[in-house]
This record gives structure tokens, C-alpha cells and sequence, in this order.
């Protein structure tokens, strides 16, 4: 598609663009570029190829256009015009010329629906377009033509496709590794069509492409891969002459570049030994000043320690002599407190015996009730104290054996051990002073009134007794006999009786909820709270 005078002015182009080692990255890729569009880019079209117009040629050929068919033999004399256009693009008139023979060729090939020619098509309007400097159709006609020729057997022209994609990356600068994949491509083709010296150009770029980022191993094995081409295409020597000479720049290039790497290598292992010896020296001084300092704080620390056991020994011979006086204080304390509930309840029973003696003189049969009730309500308050100075505990009530001689010492005042069952529920725990007395009151108190009027002239008389822990922190008393129950018109919260009204205000002493209920008999319970953690 190129003429042979197009091909020999590219070519002494492509010497001129080979460049120095020295030149700045931006010099050497605009050289790179040169050698996209001025040395790679010689294809030759291996369909009817024909020598290339001269200008009498083009003028005659373009005088015959308008009477020739439109046919495959318009479509190359279209194309020949178009590249001897393209290859005297001294102005841009020449190129637009060149540009439209080639669209109006691509039109034509388009309606016989030929792959071969509308691929060289498309590849003749890349190459335009590539010297019109419109590097965004580069691209993109290029790979229409390679679209079309992929289903032909053009592999040059395939190839070539492949050349311009190339160099569209390169005018875009675009990253090494995108420049690299349709180099590649293209000499894979021509391998196959076995055209040698686009092998080599191939090759020559690829090698470029890998010393512009300064791996020059690569480098030197693609340009050797070159060379070895050019030969089997029978070049010339002086033409393989730059290539070797470049050859000889690359291998001093690679040389020196793997001298600095060694130098460079050796001065950071020489300044990693000095930084170790260095490391190593402050790690010693480092390690002696500490090792002084942890000898003078275990100096300290023995000094201070010796003079802390001697404060803490005399300290703890005075706590010694504190506990031994608080001891003996505590054991005469609890001896007091066994001798206050033993008199409380030597004198709770002189009131007794007293009630007792006072009752001997009464005829009155209310005030003999009364003093017994009393006497009752007492004999519960000095059962308490009498257990409390019997039991080793001077502030708490074992309650399931309180509220068994309680129950015991009614049955004995009642006189009634055979005319009434009473049945006991209760779980083991202990309760202190604040809350054993109420209760116990509250016990006697509902044990007396269900022995005096539960039951009159009636068999098989039951009280059951319970006193159980329902959760952790709440606790239930019930009294419930099962005798006649509670008069029609009783009001358990506005009632005469001293009795209910005692009940009533032990509840609410301990924060307790009272109830007086019918339930087959009379039943009285008593809820209350207590935690135990009070107890300490």
C-alpha cells in the first residue's frame, strides 16, 4: 500500500529517531511515538499488490473514476490514489484528498460487503488519520479493520491493524503494560504470515518499550530477537548497522545499571553494618546504664523494705494487742447480752406470775380473759429472750423451734392437747428481734382467738400452722383453722378487739400485709419482706 520512495524516507527517519540514553523520559517516549508513525508503520498488502502510482498515474487515474463500475478494481485504484496521497503529505489538502479516496473506497467495499477490502479500508483511514494528528479515530478504525480482517486470511494487513492500535497508545501515552499488548500481537501475526523484517520492527519497539522503564535484560533479548529477523529477511548490514549499535548501547546501558544496582547493594549493606554496630554499641550502654539503675532501685527497694517490716512488725504487735482487747471486749459483750435477755426474762416472768397472782383475786370474767391474754402475750415475748441467751447467736431466732414451743406452751395454757390437731409447716430460717417478736405476737394472738371461738362443741378440730420462705427476700405466715369462721357482720379493718388492732399494728411495724379471710374456717395470713443480708 506504500510506495518504495514513502518506505526509504520512513526508514531514514527511523535512524534519526533512535535516540540517546541520556535524553529526558519525556524526549525518549516522543521518540518512541516517531518510531510508531515513521518506521513501524509500513505495511504491504499481500492481495494484488501493484506497484505504487506515480503522479501522471494518479491524475490519469483520477480522471477515469467516474467511469469505472464500482467494483473491487475501483476500490484499489481508489486505495492506490489514496496512498500516493497519504505518502506526499506535504499540506493538508493532500491529506484530505488522501482521506476521502479512502472513505469513498470504504463505501464501496461496505456495499459488495468485502472483509478483506473494508478491513485495508479501515486501515488506510487509520494511517490518514494518523497523520492528520486525530489520535482518538486512531483506535478506534483501527480496530474496525482488524474486526473485518480477523475473518479473512490478510494476516499482514491484520497485523498492521494491530501496528496502529499500538500506536494510538503510544501518541495517548498510555500506561507500558497497555503499549505492550498490541506490540505483542502484531508479531505474533507476522510469525505466522512469516514477514521477518515486521518481526523485527515489532521486536525493535518491544525492546524500546521495556529500556524506557529501565529493564534492560528484556531490552537487550527483543533487540537481539530483532536482529535475528532482520537477518532472515536479508537486510543489509549497514541498514542492521543502527540496530546493532543500539544493541551495543542497551548491553553498556544494562552494564551500568547493574553496576549502580551492586554499588548501591554494597553502600546500604555497608550502611546496614554500621547502623548494627552502632545499634549494637548504644544497645550496650543502654543496657549497662539500666542494669545500674535496677541495681540501685533493688538497693532501695531492699532498704526500704527492710525499714517497712520493722514499722510493720511494731505496727502489727499493736494490732495484736487492739484484737486481744477487742476479743475479750466482744466475749464480755455477748456475756452482757446473755445476762440482759436472762433478766428480761426472769422479770417478764415476775409479770406473769404477778398476772398470774392478780388473776386469783378477779371475778369478773372479762378482766380474767384479758390477764390471761396478756400473760400470753408475754410468755411469747420471754420465750424469745430465753432462746436468745440459750443460744450461741445473741441477736437472731431459730423460728422453726420458736414457733413450736410457742405452739407447745398454748396448748398447755388451753388445756385442749386432745380436743384439737394442730398441723406445722415451717421452713428453717431465722429471724432477728425486729421481726421474732411482732410475729410471735402476731402467732399468739391468732392461736388464742382460733382456740377460744373456732371450735365450740365441735369434733375433729384442726389449726395448721405455716411459715414459709416464698422467693429469696419474702416470707408467708398463715393461721387457718377450719371451725365456724368469722361472723357475718366482722370488719377485720374497723373492729373493736384489741387483739385485731395488736395484729393490725405488728404488721405495719415490720412493712407486713395482713388479711383476715373465711376460707372453710378463718384464715390469717401475714406477707412481709426481710432481707437477709440484714442480718449481718
Amino acid at each position: 500500500m506504500f510506495s518504495n520512495q514513502t518506505k526509504i524516507i520512513l526508514f531514514l527517519l527511523v535512524l534519526f529517531a533512535i535516540g540517546d540514553l541520556n535524553a529526558s523520559p519525556f524526549l525518549k517516549d516522543l521518540k518512541q511515538v516517531e518510531t510508531s508513525e515513521m518506521t513501524l508503520l509500513v505495511p504491504e498488502n499481500n492481495i494484488d499488490e501493484e506497484p505504487a502510482y506515480t503522479e501522471q498515474q494518479v491524475k490519469k487515474a483520477e480522471k477515469s473514476l467516474n467511469r469505472l463500475h464500482e467494483n473491487i478494481d475501483k476500490v484499489k485504484i481508489l486505495l492506490q490514489i489514496s496512498d500516493w496521497y497519504e505518502a506526499s503529505y506535504d499540506n493538508p489538502k493532500t491529506l484530505e484528498k488522501a482521506f476521502h479516496y479512502a472513505e469513498d473506497a470504504l463505501r464501496i467495499s461496505q456495499a459488495l460487503h468485502s472483509n478483506i477490502y473494508i478491513g485495508k479500508c479501515y486501515l488506510q483511514l487509520s494511517m490518514v488519520y494518523q497523520l492528520r494528528n486525530k489520535d482518538s479515530m486512531i483506535e478506534v478504525t483501527a480496530r474496525k479493520a482488524i474486526a473485518a480482517l480477523s475473518k479473512t486470511n490478510q494476516l499482514d494487513d491484520l497485523a498492521e491493524s494491530w501496528v496502529m492500535v499500538w500506536s494510538a497508545k503510544m501518541r495517548t501515552r498510555k500506561p507500558i503494560p497497555e503499549r505492550l499488548v498490541p506490540i505483542f500481537k502484531a508479531a505474533a501475526i507476522f510469525e505466522k504470515s512469516g514477514n521477518n523484517q515486521r518481526i523485527g520492527d515489532c521486536y525493535r519497539e518491544i525492546s524500546e518499550l521495556y529500556f524506557s522503564y529501565s529493564d534492560f535484560n528484556k531490552s537487550l533479548n527483543f533487540l537481539n530477537k530483532a536482529v535475528f529477523f532482520y537477518k532472515a529477511a536479508h537486510l543489509k548490514e549497514d541498514e542492521i548497522l543502527p540496530i546493532s549499535s543500539r544493541l551495543n548501547i542497551i548491553y553498556e546501558a544494562d552494564k551500568r545499571n547493574r553496576d549502580i544496582i551492586r554499588l548501591k547493594n554494597t553502600t546500604l549493606l555497608q550502611e546496614s553494618r554500621l547502623k548494627n554496630e552502632v545499634f549494637l554499641r548504644n544497645s550496650m550502654i543502654t543496657f549497662v546504664v539500666l542494669l545500674l539503675i535496677i541495681l540501685g532501685l533493688l538497693y532501695k527497694s531492699y532498704r526500704f523494705k527492710k525499714k517497712t517490716n520493722i514499722i510493720l512488725e511494731t505496727q502489727q504487735d499493736e494490732i495484736n494487742k487492739k484484737n486481744n482487747t477487742l476479743q475479750n471486749l466482744v466475749v464480755e459483750k455477748e456475756w452482757l447480752l446473755r445476762e440482759i435477755h436472762h433478766r428480761v426474762k426472769n422479770n417478764l416472768h415476775m409479770v406473769v406470775g404477778l398476772l398470774a397472782s392478780q388473776a386469783e383475786f378477779l371475778k369478773n370474767e372479762e378482766a380474767i380473759q384479758a390477764i390471761n391474754s396478756s400473760h400470753n402475750r408475754i410468755q411469747a415475748m420471754s420465750l424469745i429472750h430465753q432462746k436468745l441467751y440459750q443460744s450461741e447467736n445473741l441477736s437472731i431466732i431459730d423460728m422453726p423451734s420458736y414457733i413450736f414451743e410457742l405452739t407447745e406452751y398454748l396448748k398447755d395454757s388451753f388445756e385442749i392437747r386432745n380436743n384439737i390437731r394442730f398441723i406445722l409447716d415451717i421452713d428453717s430460717f431465722s429471724l432477728p428481734l425486729s421481726h421474732s417478736i411482732p410475729i410471735g405476737l402476731i402467732f399468739n394472738e391468732a392461736v388464742t382467738n382460733a382456740i377460744k371461738y373456732a371450735f365450740p362443741n365441735r369434733t375433729n378440730n384442726i389449726i395448721t400452722i405455716s411459715l414459709k420462705v416464698t422467693d429469696d427476700e419474702n416470707y408467708k405466715l398463715i393461721v387457718h383453722d377450719n371451725g365456724i369462721g368469722l361472723p357475718p357482720d366482722f370488719d377485720p379493718y374497723n373492729n373493736p378487739s384489741l387483739g385485731i388492732k395488736l395484729m393490725h399494728g405488728l404488721s405495719a411495724d415490720i412493712e407486713g400485709k395482713f388479711l383476715i379471710t373465711n376460707s372453710n374456717g378463718t384464715k390469717i395470713s401475714l406477707e412481709f419482706t426481710f432481707k437477709e443480708n440484714n442480718l449481718h
